[in-house]
């Protein structure tokens, strides 16, 4: 699989200029459902794209604060943008450390899970809240840019599938709790 990075630079680009630091955090709190970047992966990202003229830099300077450099996209990662998004799609692969604990417990690590399912469930109802919020916030903002509208079917996705983890956990532990207790008398 190739790396997708520049596409979600471009993509988030396609509407504002935007710093390193703000395409990180618009991924790691709208995207996050589904998709994840590191600093690591970024910033050589946004500088391989300046060479190749898919983006360009626009310096901000501002007396009271230090000079800030946004990135905005170029006709050209415009093009490449458009490309990509008419190609197929590679197989997605989903990764979660949690999933894998649940799916490979037995009886042994009940008490490790418990634990696990209460992180899993706060986790998963601080981000159905954060996605609740964007969701009301892009729809009384629906035509503000025309990528809204998109944005806000994901978004019903996110809240869907956060509720989703968080009333299995909640089931899960609940299921557990009854054996453990069961098993303690």
């Amino acid at each position: 699989m190739k790396k997708k990075t520049r596409y979600v630079i471009l993509g988030l680009l396609r509407d504002e200029a935007m710093s390193g630091y703000q395409i990180k955090q618009s991924i790691d709190t709208r995207m996050s459902f589904f998709w994840n970047e590191s600093y690591g992966q970024l910033y050589p990202e946004l500088n391989a794209m300046e060479k190749e003229g898919f983006i360009e830099v626009v310096t901000i300077d501002n007396p009271t604060q230090r000079e800030k450099n946004l990135y905005k996209t170029t006709r050209k990662g415009l093009e490449l943008f458009n490309q990509w998004m008419a190609l197929e799609n590679d197989k997605d692969t989903i990764r979660s450390e949690a999933l894998l604990k649940f799916f490979l417990a037995d009886d042994q690590n009940k008490d490790a899970i418990l634990k696990h399912l209460d992180n899993f469930q706060q986790q998963n109802k601080a981000q159905l809240k954060l996605y609740q919020q964007f969701y009301q916030q892009l729809v009384s903002f629906i035509d503000l840019h025309n990528n809204h509208k998109y944005i806000i079917k994901m978004l019903e996705l996110g809240i869907a599938q956060q509720q989703l983890y968080c009333d299995w956990a909640k089931n899960y532990r609940n299921e557990l709790q009854r054996q453990v207790q069961g098993e303690n008398k």
